[in-house]
């Protein structure tokens, strides 16, 4: 199956298999699930836990930084 996954402005279009997860999606793009979120690209954008399979709507990654 195909999404459409947007990150830093950067719009790609990503093959997995049918029933992926975000954490599929996460691997796929070779990211640190720890340094993201996994939301929906739409005007409200609503958070897809790791666990849950994706959507199928346009995804956006957003990369966060955390310090201490």
């Amino acid at each position: 199956m195909e999404w459409q996954v947007t990150i830093d402005d950067e719009t790609k279009k990503i093959d997995l298999p049918e029933g992926s997860t975000a954490n599929d999606l996460v691997e796929h793009m070779k990211l640190h699930p720890d340094g993201v979120l996994v939301v929906t690209d739409e005007e409200k954008m609503k958070p897809i836990p790791l666990v849950l399979a994706l959507p199928q709507k346009p995804i956006r990654i957003i990369l966060v930084a955390s310090g201490g």
